[in-house]
């Protein structure tokens, strides 16, 4: 009797402690969702291809492959890369979501994937990571490589592109480089 009581007693306690955290994340998501892109939501597993589907389930275990939350501009608070679909018009998005302390952010990326909605995926990209261009990519003046000074974002279109964003300082703007094929 005594365990199931201090059981009780500590069960609301360890819940308050590991659920938020989860909750926390995609209350603030869904905030940001519903303030600055009304109608969209999340790009979930389901809708994408069944091949981008199973190399989620095998690669993706702990993490999601539609949101990185880190600091991409170096500024010392957190931000959004968010993959989203519009519910109505079947539209989707990748969205860069640059955030200050009282959490007000502004898009420093929106671009339209639609076509590629079923096979993109994203991650982050470590501080330090040096990223080069693909030499698939054929050109005369390959730019040079990119040490990450922020944590960057790979967007990963299935077995056809990845393209990491990153914030250059000097020019205080995301930038990108197509790092595959």
């Amino acid at each position: 009797m005594k365990r199931m009581c201090l059981f009780s007693l500590f069960l609301p306690l360890i819940l308050s402690v590991a659920v938020p955290r989860g909750n926390r994340q995609s209350d603030d998501i869904d905030k940001v969702i519903l303030d600055d892109f009304p109608g969209f939501h999340v790009l979930t597993l389901q809708e994408r291809d069944s091949d981008t589907r199973a190399f989620i389930l095998a690669h993706f275990a702990k993490r999601s492959p539609s949101v990185v939350r880190a600091d991409f501009d170096g500024d010392g608070h957190l931000d959004y890369a968010v993959l989203l679909k519009s519910k109505r018009s079947g539209v989707a998005k990748f969205v860069i979501l640059l955030c200050l302390e009282n959490e007000h952010c502004k898009k420093a990326c929106d671009e339209d994937i639609t076509s590629d909605a079923g096979e993109v995926f994203i991650k982050a990209v470590p501080i330090g990571r040096h990223v080069s261009q693909t030499e698939a990519i054929d050109t005369k003046d390959y730019p040079p490589p990119v040490r990450l000074s922020s944590t960057g974002i790979e967007v990963t279109y299935f077995e056809k592109a990845k393209v990491v964003y990153y914030w250059n300082t000097k020019h205080k703007k995301i930038e990108t480089i197509q790092t595959g094929d």
